[in-house]
């Protein structure tokens, strides 16, 4: 019951929360290739590179949009469910090792992390969260002698189920086999402990019956799904790995822990640092009477250096497990270090729940014995939760509000350019949301010009344009052409971009004209956890080649791009010499 509650609860923050947040680039990417409908042609977009993930998810947003109507939660309802099936995982196995409020407790605790702002995000990285934590449950049920046989095989098919699932969606799904594979190996070597005998010499006989083949072969199964998605894959990679922002680094690691545990990861390492104390302690008076003990420690400590000196409430192979999700981000360094090259916070998100665990078990440990202890820690979970969802609202609305700033400034801008005339979106994190909520006589008029080398010249990644370019004519109805296609053919249009785009210093290099309109758009918190835009959106009125002489008559001339160099394959950006 009181489980059900908070469910309640967490769907209404969601939906709150959902109503409050504008589609981004990355959901409007999502929300685009699940429109297509079917999964060969979901399939085949992307094949063609259109966003580096397997085709569930989209399959799923369609089908929600389907059944609920074309709106925001809609389209995030497959990742509100996907995040609440981790919870709910997490509460049914803390559930199994300590009383049913610390268990509580703890499913509210990993909520107050980062990774919650996922639970209402039209992406993957909520339903591999979910499944990340459902395939650790049932594998824990599998491996539990008491747990009957049915259910031992009942719960073998969902952890198959669970991780098949992941891969499904997100192909850095793949690190939620390590903590079942790493904690069954260590399952297997304590039973082949136990089950040593005086006779060494039928030891290879020993270790084989210590495996239990099913959970191996179930691994196995569950991977599966990779042979089909290794050609989605090896072309991701060759497509996004080279210019990628998110390139693999130790820095990519700490950010994984700061980021996504955010502000529990230092009351989780003060916990941690304590229990760790206290077992010093418990060590070194071990050997001293109970009365002596009692007159060296005050009270309050003696009861906790008593339960320190106690094993966490939980089998040696599932704390195994648990470290391993504690230790994601370095598990998900190494894997992409050996192959994909790409790594950011999101793809380590099920790290939340190795320190929701950890810290359960451990406060549970220590203070166990103080009846209103589990209840404290709820309630300020809660509060914590409460709190800082209240302000992650404030921020989405600013930066709702910021948006349409924009868009009702527009109208000044536009008087500066002839009627009708084209308006450059050059930042990817602002064309396809301008486009999808400006009016409609406004969002016909976008255009995206690109050009590679410029891109990776002035912001050293083009992974956002890839996927845009890689669904045009497919996916996307507005233009996205080759920059020389747009600029050589233009004539007066007006450009929206931030300060130092690399659109803007591109047009600087070959001497097309621009100017900043004096617009003061105010809309400093477009920005964000999940930003509109790279810096403050401002307007410019730019000059094509096909403006008049006279326009530019005391400006350098103009140097015309080439096509070619501005598609994906020139690799080189190449200053032009000024032409007289």
């Amino acid at each position: 019951m009181s489980f059900a509650l908070f469910s309640a609860f967490y769907f209404a923050i969601v939906s709150v929360l959902s109503s409050m947040k504008l589609l981004w680039l990355d959901e409007l990417i999502t929300l685009h290739v699940a429109q297509l409908g079917s999964l060969d042609a979901i399939w085949h977009a992307l094949g063609r590179g259109v966003d580096p993930n397997p085709p569930l998810m989209y399959l799923l947003v369609e089908a929600s949009a389907h059944l609920f109507g074309h709106h925001e939660l809609a389209y995030r309802l497959p990742a509100a469910v996907g995040y609440w099936v981790g919870i709910l995982s997490l509460f049914l196995y803390l559930r199994r090792l300590v009383p049913q409020t610390w268990a509580l407790a703890g499913a509210v605790l990993s909520t107050t992390m980062a990774a919650f702002e996922y639970s209402y995000e039209s992406r993957s990285y909520a339903v591999l969260y979910g499944m990340a934590m459902l395939a650790v449950l049932c594998w824990s049920w599998t491996a539990d002698r008491a747990t009957p046989r049915w259910g031992r095989w009942l719960s073998l098919a969902g952890m198959i189920f669970a991780l098949a699932v992941g891969i499904s969606v997100n192909y850095f799904a793949v690190l939620a086999f390590l903590p079942i594979a790493f904690g069954e190996a260590a399952r297997t070597l304590r039973n082949w402990q136990r089950s040593r005998q005086p006779d060494e010499s039928r030891m290879g006989e020993r270790l084989w019956r210590s495996l239990d083949l099913r959970v191996w072969l179930a691994l196995l199964i569950a991977a599966t799904p990779l042979l089909l998605y290794r050609p989605l894959i090896e072309h991701s990679i060759a497509e996004f790995a080279p210019y990628a922002w998110n390139k693999v680094s130790w820095g990519q690691v700490c950010d994984s822990y700061t980021e996504m545990v955010e502000m529990m990861l230092y009351p989780a390492l003060a916990l941690f640092a304590i229990a760790i104390a206290l077992r010093l302690l418990a060590g070194r008076t071990r050997h001293i009477c109970a009365v002596c003990r009692a007159g060296l420690l005050p009270r309050w400590v003696a009861p906790l250096v008593a339960r320190a000196s106690d094993r966490l409430a939980i089998p040696l192979h599932e704390g195994v497990a648990v470290f391993c999700l504690m230790a994601y981000p370095i598990l998900g360094y190494i894997v992409a270090s050996t192959r994909g090259g790409m790594l950011s916070p999101r793809f380590v998100i099920p790290v939340c729940f190795g320190f929701a665990i950890a810290i359960t078990l451990v406060a549970f440990q220590l203070f166990g014995q103080f009846r209103p202890a589990p209840a404290a820690m709820l309630c300020l979970a809660l509060a914590w939760l409460i709190c800082r969802e209240s302000y992650v609202g404030y921020w989405y609305e600013e930066q709702k509000q910021s948006f349409y700033k924009v868009v009702a400034r527009l109208p000044q801008a536009e008087a500066a350019a002839p009627p009708g005339s084209p308006i450059v979106v050059p930042d990817p994190l602002m064309v396809l949301t301008f486009r999808h909520y400006a009016p409609p006589a406004v969002a016909s008029r976008v255009v995206l010009p690109l050009d590679f080398p410029a891109i990776r010249f002035f912001r050293h990644d083009d992974s956002p344009e890839e996927n845009l370019w890689h669904g045009r004519d497919l996916i996307y109805r507005l233009p996205i052409v080759p920059l020389a296609d747009f600029q050589n053919m233009a004539g007066k249009y007006l450009i929206l971009a931030s300060d130092g785009n690399w659109f803007l210093d591109d047009l600087a290099v070959h001497h097309f004209p621009f100017y900043r309109l004096d617009i003061n758009t105010r809309a400093g918190a477009i920005g964000g956890f999940t930003p509109l835009a790279h810096g403050t959106p401002a307007f410019y009125v730019g000059f094509g080649g096909a403006t008049p002489p006279s326009l530019l008559s005391d400006l350098n001339r103009p140097v015309p791009f080439q096509a070619v160099g501005n598609l994906p394959k020139a690799k080189t950006y190449t200053i032009p010499k000024m032409m007289n």
